[in-house]
């Protein structure tokens, strides 16, 4: 047999999506546990962002994981663990569980990572790479994560026990400076090119922080925790992101916007406070029925609060820049008639 190779995902492994559906599908059936549902266009997200780690023997596919974030990426799940049947009893488990935890550590290394599995071989994994037990208190708080169990045969229990446990333990790991496999450099260049390039204004200058001005819209009770991840988010975006902030920096519109801008609980990633003006860029991700009705709380509570919203996505952004440009044009000029 072939070496099997476990490496981080790109484009060329799309082609392998279809099986690894049909996989996780069939082991959930044989285990009699439900499953969060993704589609294919979901899992080439993960793929094509370096958010997933595949195995293959020469071009067979052997197994996959794959990563996700939550809360404004305060957390992090490795998610989708598995092994083709053929290769199974050969440790692989273990090899893609220590890449997929070395990505998610390298990529959000503040973040918290935790799980929620009632198998007792990836608890022997998450104890050997420092997890911990921990209540369902001290997991995430994003509903799109906890809908993700509506697919699960013992979703019943964790309702009638208003989220407070279930059939699953869930286990929690804090940031140590550990990672139990390397990451290639040519990854981490990959990585740097899709959203840790530097921010660029083209008119130059530093866009300057006013935390008082933005301590003002959060909720003090967790600006703190969220300044942390605005300025990540802020000191790594999204090549649509840049692109838009060339056009929204040093008041290009006429109005003052700022990046990854905090209103109450939320990272708004573009906002115009003056006007009360949120502009979100969405990512595959938001197509998600889970992710959804995420965003479509958050949308309401932000206009209980005066905000109007207009959301892109990352293709509209950079395929249709000027009628983007134009609608934010349109939307400035009826708010200030207001």
């Amino acid at each position: 047999m072939e070496e099997i190779k476990v490496l981080v995902a790109d484009e060329t492994h799309e082609k392998y999506v279809d099986i690894i559906l049909d996989t996780i599908s069939e082991a959930a059936k044989v285990r009699g546990t439900g499953i969060a549902r993704r589609t294919h266009e979901y899992l080439a997200t993960k793929i094509k962002e370096a958010k997933a780690v595949i195995a293959l023997c020469g071009d067979e596919f052997a197994g996959f994981s794959y990563i996700e974030t939550w809360g404004n990426k305060q957390y992090v799940t490795t998610s989708g663990l598995i092994v083709h049947p053929k290769y199974r009893g050969m440790h692989l488990a273990k090899r893609i569980k220590d890449m997929t935890f070395s990505l998610a550590r390298t990529r959000w290394p503040k973040a918290k990572i935790f799980s929620l599995t009632s198998g007792a071989a990836v608890m022997q994994m998450n104890t050997q790479l420092g997890y911990k037990p921990v209540t369902f208190a001290e997991l995430t708080d994003d509903e799109a994560f906890w809908k993700g169990c509506d697919g699960c045969v013992n979703v019943d229990i964790l309702r009638r026990t208003g989220r407070k446990y279930c059939i699953c333990t869930g286990m929690l790991f804090d940031p140590e400076e550990h990672l139990p496999a390397k990451i290639p450099e040519s990854v981490l260049e990959r990585i740097r090119q899709i959203e840790a390039a530097p921010p660029v204004p083209p008119l130059g200058g530093k866009e300057k922080e006013t935390p008082s001005f933005q301590y003002q819209t959060a909720d003090p009770m967790l600006y703190g925790r969220l300044r942390e991840f605005a300025a990540e988010n802020r000191n790594n975006p999204t090549d649509a992101e840049r692109t838009l902030w060339r056009f929204l920096c040093r008041k290009q519109l006429g109005v003052s916007f700022r990046r990854q801008h905090i209103v109450g609980c939320y990272i708004c990633d573009f906002a115009c406070v003056a006007l009360k003006l949120t502009i979100e860029i969405d990512g595959g991700y938001h197509q998600l029925p889970d992710q959804q009705v995420s965003d479509e709380e958050r949308t309401k509570w932000l206009q209980s609060l005066g905000y109007t919203i207009l959301r892109f996505n990352n293709e509209e952004v950079s395929t249709n820049t000027n009628e983007v440009i134009t609608i934010i044009k349109e939307t400035i000029c009826n708010l200030q008639k207001k």
